[in-house]
């Protein structure tokens, strides 16, 4: 009998033991929002998809977003920790966020390497409707945007009409800081007052598509890196784009689309927005720099600049490091009331330049140049004529106001009855003959011409790509 009492007291206890070990069910499980009366049903591993009723969060079947309420629920839980990677959103009305105190989804940590992240990780259509209103005053504070944080995520097809932004570092209207992520086919009509890392679409991108973007009316101003579409674009960032706002820099790094390029491209972009800086001001980068290019892009607007080495041009301001211009062209007035004024680069310091033309009238108190204020180290010009009017200072030249002994460049001309400074330099033609099938055979056969070129109409008869 002790036997088997003592046998019957272990199986017990082993009974117990695994009863109390069984794990708890967690699909479902529920998490209050603190400072609230009610539950929203959230499990993080699920991506908290339990919230949404509308939609299974697929590619064919997304979370259905029609109301402000269902926005404002994205971004708390989002600042809870969902993150709602592979998960899709469609905006399926217009919303307005006037009067809201908007707080942007995804939240850039308290730490400046980015401790504490939240990032959205989600995929946000916007499925053509319009997100108006957006309001956002927080003098100081940093990354503020409609979405504050994305990252691994792409958002898409959104209109952003009437925001007004102001703060500190990196602000945008649509994404602050975009991380390997999308930004596409959106349209943005903002006005945004920052430090810097400032653009109307984004603060500033790494490893990200910022592509077919519009920037139809606003003004975006900053102390510098701010762009019309985006503030710093970085590693390996590619953006494409079209900027109409006004663009206001008090310090450096101004352009017409990008503020500052660092190893990054735009392609295929059009500036028509009036820029200001006080030095490295473009129609396209203010900087462009670490194998930074710029190709297939023009500007129209007029670009000032008011420090005494501005730096300011058609397309970029300061070109350094290895970066390339490529196919690119300027028609807007370059003005500075300083020095290195000119019709495609303020200063170029080992960089490229390759098929480019100028038709904006360019001055500066000196150094003003048809295509390039200051060719520093390893500086490297081929192929382009410029027609704009120079102003006639010391140092002012038809096509390379400064240049070294060693500064590489062939097959430049310019407008000798419109843009001649002095009758010594190499490159002049007439009219007429800039807008002969002759200048447009010698401008195509050069070997290091990337850009077909053809007489234009729309260019008053002179030469322009195909």
């Amino acid at each position: 009998m002790k036997f088997w009492s003592f046998l019957f007291l272990i199986l017990s206890f082993l009974v117990a033991c695994t009863e109390g070990s069984q794990p708890t069910q967690t699909t479902g499980s529920s998490s209050s929002i603190e400072g609230s009366s009610s539950e929203i049903e959230f499990n993080f591993s699920s991506k908290a998809e339990d919230t949404w009723n509308k939609g299974s969060g697929t590619k064919e079947d997304p979370f259905i977003i029609q109301e402000l309420k269902d926005l404002k629920e994205l971004s708390q839980l989002v600042q809870q920790g969902g993150t709602y990677e592979d998960k899709f959103f469609k905006l399926t009305a217009d919303i307005s966020l006037k009067g809201e105190e908007w707080t942007p989804i995804g939240v850039w940590g308290d730490h400046d390497l980015g401790w504490g992240n939240k990032p959205f990780r989600g995929n946000f259509d916007g499925n053509g409707h319009t997100i108006s209103g957006l309001t956002i005053k927080k003098s100081g504070e940093s990354y503020l945007a409609l979405f504050g944080l994305i990252k691994g995520a792409s958002i898409s097809n959104l209109n952003l009409k009437g925001a007004s932004i102001e703060g500190g570092k990196v602000l945008a209207g649509i994404v602050a800081k975009a991380d390997s992520s999308t930004i596409e086919n959106c349209v943005v009509e903002a006005n945004i007052l920052g430090e810097e890392r400032i653009g109307a679409l984004v603060g500033e991108a790494t490893d990200t598509k910022v592509i077919g973007t519009n920037v139809s009316e606003g003004q975006i101003e900053a102390k510098g890196a701010v762009g019309g579409l985006v503030g710093l674009l970085s590693s390996r960032s590619i953006l494409t784009g079209l900027n109409k706002a006004t663009i206001k820099s008090s310090l450096q790094n101004a352009g017409g689309i990008v503020g500052t390029v660092s190893g990054a491209e735009v392609i295929d972009s059009e500036n028509q927005g009036k820029v200001i800086g006080v030095s490295n001001v473009g129609g396209i980068a203010g900087n462009l720099t670490m194998l930074g290019l710029v190709k297939h892009s023009f500007n129209s607007g007029v670009i000032e600049a008011t420090g005494e080495n501005s730096f300011v041009g058609g397309i970029v301001g300061d070109l350094a490091n290895k970066s390339s211009l490529k196919g690119v062209y300027n028609l807007g007035a370059i003005k500075s009331s300083g020095f290195y004024s000119a019709g495609i680069a303020g200063r170029v310091t080992n960089g490229s330049i390759v098929s480019v033309f100028n038709h904006g009238s360019i001055s500066a108190s000196d150094f003003a140049g048809g295509l390039v204020g200051k060719c520093g180290e390893n500086t490297e010009i081929y192929v382009g004529y410029n027609k704009g009017e120079i102003a006639k200072t010391k140092n002012s030249a038809s096509l390379l106001a400064e240049a070294l002994s060693t500064t590489k460049s062939s097959s430049l001309y310019y407008d000798s009855d419109v843009a001649s400074v002095t009758h010594s330099e190499l490159g002049g033609k007439t009219s007429v003959e800039l807008k002969s099938n002759d200048m447009v055979t010698l401008l195509n056969d050069v070997p290091e011409n990337v850009m077909t070129w053809t007489l234009s109409e729309a260019l008053g008869g002179y030469p322009g790509f195909n």
